[in-house]
């Protein structure tokens, strides 16, 4: 080997080495999300999910390696709350929240609305709802407080997992569903091969990416701006698009 090619050689290896280094130095951050497809996926299913492939691509841009990982909501909370380094992703600000978390950007919107079992009439409104029976939610859920704020009583909700409540619902132990039907839909229709009957749209959430209080500003401020870009060059409404087609 020349002189030459013995430099170059050891040039090569000596940059693979420095960027090696550099990967391995990356602040890897924990993503947190219950399992709520098709916005958070386990690991193996067929997509990862929307929110998931936001959120990811959040980290990746902001300089962060992402370590996903699916969690019942209170429990997401409680290690998100206290770590410097996690994050929760489709997480709605909510007065009860407001202090606990550091609220770093917004994502998106979701809408909400009641959903009734297939083949009954669309509820439409408040009164109906409350007419018509016991109103289920997701347990952890923000909507509940929204549904308190509006004048709904605690003795007439029932809250439950998703999957659970697509079984009640199906079953006539809730009268109504409140909540997202782009999550509650894909549930009972993979339970009861039909679709549930989707009210009009009762109000818009906005989903937020949150830290804990103890996670570093200037690292929360990296990810803002990288959400504010994935806005402007189109990837946000590109991922949306794919998964709600």
């Amino acid at each position: 080997m020349s002189a030459l090619s013995a430099r170059l050689t050891a040039s090569s290896i000596m940059l693979f080495s420095l960027g090696t280094q550099a990967q391995d130095a990356a602040r890897v951050i924990d993503l947190e999300c219950d399992h709520l497809p098709p916005m958070c996926n386990q690991l193996g299913e067929p997509q990862e999910g929307m929110m998931i492939e936001i959120g990811s691509e959040a980290l990746r841009r902001a300089g962060f390696v992402p370590n996903v990982k699916i969690r019942p909501w209170k429990r997401a909370m409680q290690e998100v709350t206290g770590s410097a380094s996690a994050l929760m992703v489709y997480f709605a600000r909510t007065p009860e929240r407001e202090t606990l978390f550091r609220w770093i950007a917004v994502t998106n919107t979701t809408d909400f609305g009641f959903i009734t079992r297939d083949g009954s009439p669309p509820l439409d409104s408040l009164d109906q709802a409350t007419a018509a029976g016991l109103i289920g939610i997701r347990a952890g859920s923000s909507v509940r407080a929204w549904l308190l704020r509006q004048g709904i009583k605690t003795e007439q909700l029932a809250e439950s997992p998703l999957e659970e409540m697509a079984k009640m619902l199906k079953a006539g132990r809730v009268a109504s569903f409140f909540g997202a039907a782009s999550t509650f839909r894909p549930i009972y229709q993979r339970q009861t091969g039909t679709s549930p009957v989707v009210g009009v749209r009762m109000y818009s959430d906005q989903n937020w990416i949150a830290s804990g209080p103890s996670f570093p500003r200037e690292d929360a401020a990296k990810i803002a701006d990288a959400i504010n870009r994935m806005k402007q060059d189109g990837f946000i409404s590109q991922i949306i698009s794919r998964y709600f087609p």
